[in-house]
């Protein structure tokens, strides 16, 4: 009896969080679908934004949207060509009432206004060869990085959601279809993971190949831990390169002469990507390693599922 209480509490207990997770990723999906449709819009108005001066008739501060309490946003109205707009304006520096003019731009194909929205800064002034941390998704636009978040979500909107549902209803086909969603979700992942790792090493041949080199001075060496059950090592130095620190990743040996007391290290330098790479590091073999993982993973996806033999049925007399 007690064990079938207890049974119930924890089918409970799963359910209230399904439900919970649930909803936060409708939420989290809904947000990441509202700046996707912002980055579209900046991007229209890079390309055929016009500057238009207004003067403000309305300031209307009140949130409207889960994404109001994000910034410093107001809902500001205005009259154009004898017509009335109105727009949401973001500023942390500008308070704006009525009767203030302001600059925005114009979108004639969806007769919309709107303002660039500035890049976030970040206050380290070091310029860290993209060798260090490398990604190819620094090379994608903000409105492909805004897609890639809500495709990502809405997968695990899916997959939660799917799993409450068949735990509720029992309606086993949602796990076929996400079965087949996720030997699609991996592939896809092998295939970028593969083409970071290529990008990767065209980079760094790039640098290798073109680069020239020189000798700097180095003012700073940094080691960093990685993993937490097992730790391996990177190992960085820094350098004043045209009144600019730049931080190049090195090797375990220049590590330990730089600090035994060295202070040259012989670096490579292509103008073309604004790049250093020290001339002995070899490139790291960990993209192709994850790209290997992944392949692996869809290997054991796509192989089949071996049938468990049929019970042996005792003979009766």
């Amino acid at each position: 009896m007690f064990q079938q209480f207890f049974r119930f509490l924890g089918n409970l207990y799963t359910l209230v969080w399904g439900f919970l997770l649930t909803a936060l990723l409708g939420v989290a999906v809904l947000v990441a679908w509202h700046f996707y449709q912002e980055e579209v819009f900046q991007t229209q108005l890079r390309s055929q934004g016009e500057p238009v001066t207004v003067q403000v008739n309305r300031a209307d501060r009140t949130h409207r949207a889960l994404w109001d309490v994000l910034g410093t946003a107001v809902y500001i109205g205005f009259t154009h060509h004898n017509r009335a707009y109105e727009t949401r304006y973001v500023s942390d520096t500008l308070w704006l009432s009525e009767g203030d003019r302001v600059t925005l731009l114009y979108h004639p194909p969806s007769d919309r206004f709107g303002q660039l929205q500035r890049a976030p800064t970040t206050p380290d002034t070091r310029v860290v060869s993209r060798l260090i941390d490398w990604s190819v998704l620094a090379d994608f636009s903000r409105e492909s990085k805004s897609l890639g978040l809500l495709v990502l979500l809405a997968l695990a909107l899916f997959f939660v959601g799917g799993g409450l549902v068949v735990r509720v209803t029992g309606l086993t086909f949602i796990q076929t279809i996400a079965r087949a969603l996720l030997v699609v979700v991996m592939g896809a992942m092998a295939l970028f993971i593969s083409y970071d790792a290529y990008q990767y090493y065209q980079y760094g041949s790039q640098l290798k190949r073109n680069g020239q080199r020189m000798d700097v001075t180095v003012m700073d060496t940094d080691r960093l831990s990685h993993g937490r059950k097992y730790h391996w090592y990177t190992y960085q130095a820094t350098f004043l390169f045209k009144n600019q620190q730049r931080v190049v990743a090195i090797t375990e040996a220049e590590y330990g002469r730089l600090n035994a007391g060295a202070t040259q290290l012989a670096v490579l330098y292509d103008p073309t990507p604004n790049d250093f790479v020290a001339a002995d590091y070899s490139l790291s073999i960990s993209p192709v390693g994850a790209a290997l993982f992944c392949w692996l993973m869809l290997f054991l996806l796509l192989r089949p599922t071996p049938a468990k033999p049929a019970a042996v049925q005792p003979n009766r007399l």
